[in-house]
């Protein structure tokens, strides 16, 4: 449980408390309660004029409005030391809030207040100018002891006082008693800023998919921008799961509007399969393979007068229980159909894509749909290995 004191008053009012480290509350000004208004008792019949009606009506409660709050000063504390992030590093500019995390790494403690500033850096005068913000601050004190380091704060970008624009943003914050400064700083994108964080997202996985030990690369399987909202980078991968998409945050690029489409549970394949039928065969070239292999050859032999016609596609299953779980391969393939005449065999490769499945010794297998051409009736061909 966080160590947070709370006092209860805000800046509505003129009184305040102090609260000391050790939860003792110095004694609180009384604040004065409103007059209790009375009426005048007034006959059914009387008329009352809209002078007298408007006297005997309560006094209407000014509302407040979001205040910039100047950049606080003091010594900027080190990262290492405390750190404030926010949630994403990039959102789109349509965005109305933003999640601040505060994070003490050291054996000091730390405290903070409710209060922020935030700022916008205006490149044309090179300088950070204080935005809006929220104009009732809680005397909240905030305490970060090692035991308990993180704060999580929602911060309000109020862009009915001012339009947000493309850039660069920072929320600040001061910390034991104003003397220390830290700062996160996150950047708002238009659409020519969504279309340059797919570019980089393309060229990381261009120049990296290849590396054997990039897993991050090699989960990707396509990128697209989703056109109904502009904003939306769609990211397909192959292992779509919390763990793989934190890793793609935190290796490629960390924006708001990526979707990875809906989380990856395990996918059963129940199908029939058959290694050897109507005198057609399928067999990968070894019967046992050494964890990590990443490709593995497959032989499909047709022994039967009438020919065989087949795409691109397969799948590799591993054995979990009595059940065949489906492996991720993205599940991008070529257009691409093959005729095979009786006596001939058709070779292809079978990628298991190890750093994505993690596969474990077991026994899988290759499945690929085929079928005599010429006729709808098709089936799948299995050809069974083991990893060991």
């Amino acid at each position: 449980m966080k160590h947070l004191l709370l006092v209860s008053l805000t800046l509505l009012c003129s009184c305040h408390s102090i609260t000391s480290n050790k939860g003792q509350e110095h004694e609180i000004d009384s604040i004065p309660q409103q007059e209790e208004l009375r009426t005048d008792s007034i006959s059914e019949t009387e008329p009352i004029s809209l002078e007298e009606e408007q006297e005997k009506s309560p006094k209407a409660i000014a509302i407040l409005q979001p205040v910039p709050r100047d950049i606080p000063t003091g010594e900027a504390i080190n990262p290492d030391s405390l750190s404030m992030k926010t949630e994403y590093d990039y959102y789109p500019l349509a965005t109305t809030e933003v999640k601040v995390i505060i994070t003490n790494h050291s054996h000091f403690e730390y405290d903070c207040g409710e209060s922020y500033s935030l700022a916008y850096f205006n490149e044309k005068q090179n300088t950070w100018e204080a935005l809006p913000t929220n104009p009732i601050i809680n005397s909240i004190l905030w305490i970060f002891p090692p035991e308990n380091p993180t704060h999580e704060q929602t911060i309000e970008l109020y862009t009915s006082e001012v339009p947000n624009r493309p850039g660069k943003y920072r929320i600040y914050k001061a910390f034991n008693r104003d003397t220390k400064v830290a700062h996160a700083e996150f950047e708002l994108v238009d659409k020519k800023g969504v279309k340059r964080l797919r570019e980089r997202i393309d060229d990381y996985w261009d120049k990296n998919r290849m590396t054997s030990n990039d897993t991050t690369a090699q989960n990707i399987s396509s990128t697209w921008i989703q056109n109904d909202d502009g904003d939306t980078i769609c990211v397909g991968l192959m292992n779509n799961t919390p763990r793989f998409q934190e890793m793609f945050r935190r290796k490629v690029v960390n924006y708001s509007a990526v979707s990875h489409g809906k989380i990856q549970q395990d996918e059963l394949f129940t199908q029939s399969v058959s290694s050897d039928t109507l005198h057609v065969t399928m067999r990968t070239e070894q019967p046992v393979y050494p964890v990590g292999t990443e490709v593995i050859s497959v032989a499909l032999t047709n022994g039967n007068p009438r020919s065989l016609f087949f795409g691109e596609p397969y799948n590799v299953v591993r054995k979990k229980g009595n059940r065949w779980i489906l492996l991720h391969d993205g599940g991008n393939w070529k257009d691409i159909g093959y005729g095979l005449t009786q006596g001939s065999t058709f070779h292809f490769k079978a990628r298991l894509h190890p750093i994505v499945n993690d596969n474990k010794p077991g026994v899988y297998k290759v499945i690929k749909e085929i079928g005599f051409d010429g006729s709808p009736q098709k089936w799948f061909m299995s050809a069974e290995f083991r990893i060991e």
